[in-house]
């Protein structure tokens, strides 16, 4: 899977966000607009972005100058982990905002790490094809020139063939001074566990450790999940005031994310969403569900994002059953993933499928949109 994204400026709720130049006063202002509470564990995080950032901004060229002259002594980067909804990609979203406003000499970059596996085993199969004696380093300078600092959300190792290569190009990306940033929801040492020749993944996760500080974000408030109790989830009917709707509830959960459009391919089909900000994203349900996607695409789709806000979802007939089964795989690959549902639709949830083929099938579909939309929180236009 391949995701290209394309970043714009976002309509933030709060104008004044995008000039504050530190982690920590980018939460901040968003506690006192209201769209977060006062979270320690985030705040202990914050800091230890603004530190890092800090040193980045003022290291100059000295990583430079330490591999001119043989000295191995680079910026450790960070390792944030912690459970789900804690804000861990908020926070690195922040901290690569600041480091976009700053102008960083070398540059940087953010990626799914899945997506950054994808690119580095592309990079790693042009070197081998262009016949380098050391594919996987080769692969580590082109990738190292993409970016001083490089930033993973979701830091999560299943592939043996991911697995095996790590900590030979992390060690290159490593030594050519790149400072990495990532997320994951599992500790490093949790990594890969139980894999295949999980031993010989090990000398990556002492890497890990050795370049990069690790941090919990300690378990406390979903702070996603609170924002979405407060909000209704189902806005019938499908007119402008639940467009308006939507409109709020992407700003509010998109935050000081970038916004943009970003797609996704899966074996050679591609999905497109017009707007996207961190792990949010919003797409019409024709594009959704009224193309020929699969299962396997709305996992992918699950996999990346941890939640969809969907416009313009109509009654289910039997003259759109293919959608209808589409919309089915995708709720299953949503609720499996316990991702959330935002939607402007055309009827309520109890009257949405009205077709003939998937009656059975659609009542567990319609019970776990229940459970999705904070069950059952429901907005009716009048």
């Amino acid at each position: 899977m391949i995701r290209c994204r394309y970043q714009h400026d976002s309509p933030m709720p709060d104008q004044n966000t995008a000039a504050i130049s530190s982690v920590s006063a980018r939460l901040a202002a968003r506690v006192e607009a209201g769209s977060l509470i006062t979270d320690p564990a985030q705040q202990s995080v914050a800091g230890a972005l603004d530190r890092l950032l800090s040193n980045i901004l003022t290291s100059g060229d000295r990583s430079i100058l330490s591999r001119l002259t043989g000295r191995k002594k680079l910026q450790r980067g960070l390792y944030i982990h912690g459970g789900v909804g804690r804000g861990k990609t908020m926070l690195m979203d922040m901290f690569h905002d600041c480091l976009s406003s700053s102008k960083l000499q070398g540059g940087q970059f953010r990626l799914h790490f899945h997506d950054f596996m994808v690119l580095a085993q592309d990079t790693i199969h042009a070197a081998r094809t262009a016949g380098s004696d050391d594919p996987v380093e080769a692969a580590a300078a082109t990738l190292a020139a993409r970016g001083r600092v490089m930033c993973f959300d979701e830091m999560e190792v299943r592939d043996i063939a991911d697995a095996m290569i790590l900590a030979r190009l992390f060690t290159g990306l490593f030594d050519k001074g790149v400072v990495v940033v990532a997320t994951s929801n599992r500790h490093a040492d949790e990594l890969y566990k139980n894999g295949l020749h999980r031993d010989r993944f090990l000398p990556f996760i002492a890497l890990l450790k050795q370049r990069c500080e690790m941090l919990t974000i300690a378990d406390g408030r979903d702070w996603r999940a609170q924002m979405l109790a407060g909000m209704a989830s189902w806005h019938v009917p499908d007119d402008r005031r639940a467009a308006a709707a939507l409109d709020d509830a992407f700003a509010r959960l998109a935050g000081d994310s970038v916004v943009g459009s970003e797609s996704i391919r899966v074996a050679g089909r591609e999905i497109s969403f017009d707007r996207v900000a961190g792990d949010v994203a919003r797409i019409s349900f024709a594009n959704l569900c009224e193309t020929p996607l699969g299962a396997r695409d709305y996992l992918a789709i699950a996999g990346r994002f941890a939640g969809l806000l969907i416009d313009h979802v109509p009654v289910l007939t039997s003259a759109n059953e293919p959608a209808a089964r589409r919309f089915m795989w995708m709720v299953d690959a949503l609720y499996d993933r316990q991702r959330f549902l935002v939607a402007s639709a055309a009827t309520d949830i109890a009257n949405l499928y009205q077709g003939h083929n998937y009656s059975f099938e659609f009542e567990r579909t319609g019970s776990r949109l229940g459970e999705m939309t904070h069950r059952g929180a429901h907005a009716e236009s009048t």
